[in-house]
């Protein structure tokens, strides 16, 4: 028997298969946070200040919202792991510095917190 008959294809067939479990909060660290699934936007945003982190789910397919959690979780990982900065430049933008012994200990960081999202 073929191990890989029923495997999916590509990428969209994996994310379509995962199904998001709407999780109310989320532990990153020490700090808790809860989750807003925002119906009345289609972005997401997150403010430390607040511990709080907003998903857009307005007009955003299932891979569009997964962009937005994986995007945002990456943000808050970056900033405990103190690599995302201020641009001096444009202070609507960022920049992220960081070594690769850096990005496994944040893939490791990230990947436990995105699993969480998942049913």
């Amino acid at each position: 028997m073929d191990a890989y008959a029923n495997r999916p294809n590509n990428l969209h067939e994996i994310q379509t298969l995962v199904k998001i479990k709407k999780i109310k909060h989320i532990k990153v660290n020490s700090y808790s946070f809860n989750i807003i699934w925002d119906n009345s936007n289609d972005y997401g945003s997150f403010s430390y200040g607040k511990k709080e982190i907003r998903i857009g789910t307005k007009t955003n397919t299932t891979d569009e919202i997964w962009m937005i959690i994986c995007h945002e979780i990456m943000e808050i990982v970056a900033l405990e792991m103190h690599v995302r900065f201020d641009r001096p430049d444009c202070a609507t933008d960022y920049l992220f510095v960081y070594d690769h012994r850096q990005h496994d200990t944040m893939m490791n960081m990230h990947s436990s917190l995105i699993k969480q999202f998942i049913s």
